[in-house]
């Protein structure tokens, strides 16, 4: 099976999630950076991290940084 149809679990997906946002925080200005802040923003404001574009997807395939992390693994 391709790594790209295999699900991420909850629990690491959160872990890359949250390792691109200390990595992105230390940028000045990229796209990266402008998707986590909207993601942050969005997902705050209904208080639930399912929220987040990680949970976009049944399989938690929803956001592309996290899966180009996960896929290089």
């Amino acid at each position: 099976m391709s790594k790209l149809y295999i699900p991420i679990q909850e629990d690491i997906a959160l872990q890359i999630c949250e390792e691109i946002r200390e990595k992105n925080k230390k940028k000045k200005f990229s796209f990266a950076k402008g998707q986590c802040w909207g993601c942050m923003k969005y997902s705050n404001k209904k208080g639930d991290i399912k929220h987040r574009c990680i949970f976009v997807k049944e399989d938690n395939r929803g956001c592309h940084l996290v899966n180009k992390v996960f896929d290089t693994k």
